[in-house]
């Protein structure tokens, strides 16, 4: 191992910034270590900004990067992460000629995307180089990108099983009494997850209205076809997600994310929810509840990503076959390929009834 690598891996062991990875950095010019620093804590500065923070310090110049080599344990991040913005923008703009690093990042959200972005700019990249040595003092963090988010479903319905009329009109079919105890459910969970559909069509808020801490918010929008006027994307808090995919206008999500909001790309051609939970899971988001429309149900449900149902049963007949139903999409052709409920936990909301289901028997 690289002497300088060696070094960064004694930093890295010094913090534990759980639920982040450990990692350590190094700064070197000229063969010798003119920066160093570790991620410290959740919320602070990535060790890539330390050791560039620290040679700055260190040498008296607020240019010290500018032609140097950085050492790193875990591949940068390019994505904005929970309250940190992308180390790859910081390595460029400090104008820093190599990059080494050690092991990949194994979020399926970044992973790759770092070096690879740092080669387009024509920055010398080389890596991974200590994979293993890596991964073993990352073992929890690499544990936590298994542990899929707890995910829960919200909707209202009439008696006949209908979320909207024909004319896609759903205000209100629940009760006054339903719709105050989701805004108290919302402070329980760490986000809330909405289709573009639900953005576009009532431009919700998704806070808990005073009721508690607001969750996340997570917009599922593969094109992102929301506007940048839209109540989520300009709240100004930092808590919206809004998640694409690929093919997304690159100026758009720029757009977006000018106005306080993160973007986050996840599929090729279409958002990948089973990635998506595990990369939400790694940024130390543990309950999501998803309060979208029939199609991002069926989604939801068809991905497998779903552990709970809350069915909030108006006493209400909407009808007509054109008129959304709680799950969307195709759905099953054969009656033994239904998805299997446990007995309900039912209440009694107001005038409505609340269906409480576990997936599974």
């Amino acid at each position: 191992m690289d002497e300088h690598m060696r070094l960064a891996f004694r930093l890295a062991k010094k913090a534990n910034p759980h639920p982040n990875p450990r990692v350590g950095a190094v700064l070197v010019k000229g063969g010798i270590a003119i920066g160093s620093g570790w991620h410290k804590a959740a919320g602070k500065p990535h060790a890539e900004i330390e050791a560039i923070e620290d040679a700055k310090r260190r040498m008296g110049n607020p240019h010290a990067a500018r032609g140097a080599a950085l050492y790193v344990t875990l591949e940068p991040c390019s994505h904005t992460a929970k309250r940190t913005p992308p180390c790859t923008k910081a390595i460029i703009r400090e104008g820093i000629a190599k990059v080494v690093y050690a092991m990949r990042d194994p979020n399926p959200l970044a992973g790759g995307a770092g070096a690879k972005e740092l080669s387009q700019a024509g920055i010398l990249v080389a890596g991974p180089t200590n994979q293993k040595e890596a991964a073993a003092i990352n073992r929890r963090y690499i544990a936590l990108l298994s542990k899929k988010p707890f995910v829960a479903i919200k909707m209202a319905m009439s008696a006949d099983g209908k979320t909207a009329t024909r004319t896609n009109d759903s205000r209100w079919i629940s009760g006054p009494e339903s719709r105050a105890l989701v805004h108290r459910m919302r402070k329980d969970f760490d986000a809330v997850m909405v289709g573009a559909g639900t953005v576009e069509k009532d431009d919700p808020e998704l806070t808990t209205h005073g009721l508690g801490q607001n969750p996340h918010r997570i917009i599922i929008d593969g094109s992102l076809h929301i506007g940048i006027d839209s109540r989520v994307v300009r709240n100004g808090d930092g808590l919206t997600i809004v998640v694409a995919c690929e093919k997304a206008q690159r100026a758009k999500a720029l757009a977006i994310q000018r106005e306080g909001a993160r973007v986050l790309v996840c599929g090729r051609d279409s958002v990948d929810l089973k990635k998506l939970m595990i990369a939400l899971g790694a940024m130390g988001i543990r309950k999501i509840l998803i309060e979208g429309g029939s199609e991002l149900n069926a989604l939801a449900m068809k991905a497998g990503i779903v552990d709970r149902l809350y069915l909030f049963i108006a006493p209400k007949v909407i009808g007509g076959r054109d008129a959304k139903p709680v799950i969307g999409g195709v759905g099953i052709g054969r009656m033994e390929n239904a998805v299997a409920l446990s007995k309900p936990r039912v209440r009694k909301i107001g005038k409505d009834v609340l269906l409480e289901y576990k997936i599974g028997k």
